[in-house]
């Protein structure tokens, strides 16, 4: 298998792993973007800062690891 084969499939394999974390989180994701519609003509720093940190828990723990 030519070295082009190789680095095509491992950034496919990363979008579909981050594709079906994000699926299982879809609850977390609205809710989180609710809160930025509801606020988003006064958005401030750390506004949605709870709802995120759930999306992004929820995200983590599907994938597998933490950033």
């Amino acid at each position: 298998m030519p070295a082009t084969s190789l680095h095509a499939k491992k950034p496919t394999r990363q979008v579909t792993k981050l594709m079906n974390a994000t699926m299982q989180c879809s609850q977390q994701s609205v809710l989180y973007g609710q809160c930025v519609l509801k606020n988003y003509e006064n958005i401030s720093k750390d506004a949605c800062m709870a709802e995120f940190m759930n999306y992004k828990q929820c995200v983590q723990k599907h994938l597998g690891k933490r950033w």
